[in-house]
């Protein structure tokens, strides 16, 4: 005979005949009570197809077990993407994405992010036009308090890489905001460790700097960038670049927008710190930390090709309405 995971029966006609255990929902005069859990109180060890009523705030939905992960009644799989040479994967969407401010990096290299170890301005917040669980900051702070550190030193990799998030910003700043940065917030000086993407200038000026052995600020910039910043929108960006053959690569929405074929080849591999920033401003008074929703944040030890950022966006503009 089969087991047979219901619960307590407690039907006038219920009869069950199965030599198996009884567990999880319960029946009563003919109403199916499903178990109520939070996200951390789940079954550690369920079986295909086990179903409950996540209460936990950010969920309130019912949900069941696939084998793999914990979806909700109606929705799909949340897919991979392309994850060969990952670094750096925060998606709190995924199964044990997250823990109190704490982000897991599914790639399990640079590590776990607490998102309060700076400031409590960032929190982990359900996305009302998505339902997307997402890292958000709705806070203009400038300093040395600014961002989410990382440890750059545990695989970020200065002279390729790719940096790839969905974001959905909702302010500019009169300084510009920045994405990455490869120091600590203290050690901002353009030196020749130095690596920071973001923009500048009343946010209307994108750059992309590398530091080589000699000076800092080898650019991929341009003016005119708010035109493909909108405000209040979900859109896929990211960086690509390999400097050992001068390229670098700006993508929005799986598209190239910009690119540099002649940066220095040499390009360092160190930094001005083990620790990194994640939505750090610049270094002056007047640079804020970026204010808005990320409902995906990776980093890839080598350049993308374009085609496989193409897959990236494909596989998420969907949850991104898009």
């Amino acid at each position: 005979m089969g087991t047979l995971n219901v619960g307590t029966v407690n039907a006038t006609n219920a009869n069950v005949t199965s030599t198996g255990t009884i567990e999880i929902a319960n029946l009563t005069n003919g109403r199916l009570d499903l178990p109520v859990w939070t996200t951390g109180t789940r079954p550690a060890s369920p079986v295909v197809g086990s179903q409950g009523y996540n209460s936990s705030e950010d969920m309130k939905k019912i949900e069941y077990w696939t084998g793999a992960e914990w979806l909700g009644v109606g929705e799909t799989s949340y897919l991979d993407g392309v994850t060969n040479g990952l670094v750096l994967w925060l998606d709190p969407n995924r199964q044990s994405g997250y823990n109190g401010n704490v982000v897991t990096d599914h790639s399990n290299t640079m590590g776990d992010v607490n998102i309060r170890n700076r400031s409590n301005d960032w929190s982990i917040t359900t996305e009302s036009s998505t339902s997307l669980v997402c890292i958000y900051n709705g806070s203009n702070r400038t300093g040395s308090s600014s961002g989410i550190n990382v440890p750059v030193n545990n695989g970020f990799n200065k002279q390729t890489g790719t940096i790839d998030m969905w974001i959905r910003p909702t302010g500019s700043h009169t300084g510009g905001h920045g994405w990455f940065n490869n120091s600590d917030g203290t050690s901002y000086t353009n030196n020749s460790n130095w690596f920071w993407w973001g923009s500048w200038s009343n946010s209307n000026y994108h750059y992309a700097r590398w530091g080589n052995s000699s000076t800092c600020c080898n650019d991929l910039s341009f003016s005119g960038f708010q035109s493909m910043y909108p405000l209040n929108t979900w859109f896929h960006f990211c960086l690509a670049w390999n400097t050992t053959q001068g390229r670098a690569t700006l993508y929005k929405n799986g598209v190239q927008q910009a690119q540099r074929t002649n940066l220095p080849t040499n390009i360092t591999s160190s930094h001005p710190t083990n620790t990194g920033q994640l939505f750090n401003g610049h270094s002056r008074g007047d640079n804020m930390q970026f204010k808005g929703w990320c409902s995906q944040y990776r980093i890839y030890n080598r350049e993308l090709s374009a085609g496989e950022i193409l897959t990236n966006y494909d596989t998420y503009k969907a949850a991104h309405n898009l």
